[in-house]
């Protein structure tokens, strides 16, 4: 059969970061590729509109995403790019779906504060935190419950400024991921432990996206993939689904390789281990359940069924209800 010379057109949001991501997919394309041009389609997504908005008052998330989708299904682009936290875990828009996921980046947060603090615990008494994120939100609010939680949305670049420059908040949380694809890797020293901050699902992935039946392009992009990097995300995307979750909820979620001695397994089908951890909880940080646990690397899905069964007998799904209207702020001390 003759190959395709047929360019590959990549759909992207016009934000710098999200730019930045594509550009960086689409030279890995073109080295897989070099006879093939690489073309981009820049979109100005629902989402990017009017940053000042509340995503959760929007529709979430699909809406940096949706209209990415629409140029692929007319077939005005053959690959679109996505932050994989962006993509509703709920569902796959019919005809499309996930060709790739690149390795993962760092998948961190990281305080960018304009005290000298360079962790959590080092922000002054009261302080007050920017972050429209409710996973955030609700674990600087579980260490520190004097914090004050302000909403705060915008491109890295504009709440970066927001602190540092104009300080209307003492500090707020970015991913690592973001801040070094960009090159601002200076702004991503102060990461926190993931003992403190667990990311969201998916967090530092990106999502290479096209129509189901575009067999070319799946063949071209299929070399990208990083099977560790898939085989975390997709378990992390379906915890989140499991438990009725979105980006209103108060959950973060975290599978990922775990190193094993290879002189104590006798099967190189041993040797691969993951491990998933799941943290639900209350928007204000008051109350918190926790799943943790390690498996080899083909039993993962019936551990997530089985973290996910667990976490609903325990009660996530009661605790995750209230998050579209409960206010991020500690809740009163009783006398």
């Amino acid at each position: 059969m003759r190959r395709s010379r047929k360019p590959i057109v990549i759909a992207s949001r016009r934000s710098a970061l999200a730019r930045a991501q594509s550009e960086q997919v689409g030279n890995a394309l073109a080295r897989l590729h070099p006879n093939l041009d690489v073309e981009y389609r820049w979109i100005d997504t629902q989402g990017d509109q009017d940053p000042s908005a509340s995503l959760a008052d929007r529709g979430g998330k699909g809406l940096f995403t949706r209209a990415l989708e629409q140029v692929l299904l007319a077939g005005d682009a053959d690959i679109a790019i996505h932050s994989l936290k962006d993509l509703p875990a709920d569902v796959m828009t019919a005809g499309l779906t996930i060709a790739a996921v690149p390795r993962r980046a760092d998948v961190r947060d990281c305080l960018i504060s304009h005290h000298a603090a360079t962790r959590i615990e080092d922000l002054p008494q009261g302080a007050t935190v920017g972050t429209s994120s409710p996973r955030r939100a609700a674990q600087l609010l579980r260490l520190r419950r004097d914090l004050r939680i302000e909403p705060m949305r915008g491109n890295v670049d504009t709440r970066v400024d927001k602190v540092l420059q104009q300080r209307v908040a003492d500090a707020t949380l970015l991913a690592v991921a973001g801040l070094t694809r960009l090159g601002k890797a200076e702004q991503a020293q102060h990461a926190i432990d993931l003992e403190q901050v667990l990311p969201a699902a998916a967090q530092g992935a990106l999502a290479l996206q096209c129509r189901s039946d575009d067999h070319v392009t799946l063949t071209r992009c299929l070399p990208i993939n990083d099977a560790a990097s898939a085989t975390a995300v997709h378990a992390e995307r379906q915890v989140v689904q499991m438990l009725g979750a979105d980006c209103h909820s108060s959950i973060a979620v975290l599978a990922e390789p775990v190193a094993i001695d290879p002189k104590s397994v006798k099967r190189n089908a041993d040797a691969h281990w993951f491990r998933l951890r799941v943290r639900v909880m209350s928007p204000d940080g008051s109350q918190c359940l926790e799943a943790d646990d390690q498996v080899k690397t083909k039993d993962l899905r019936r551990l997530v069924k089985q973290m996910v069964a667990d976490l609903r007998q325990r009660g996530a799904v009661g605790l995750l209800a209230p998050a579209r209207t409960a206010p991020t702020q500690p809740a009163a001390k009783s006398a």
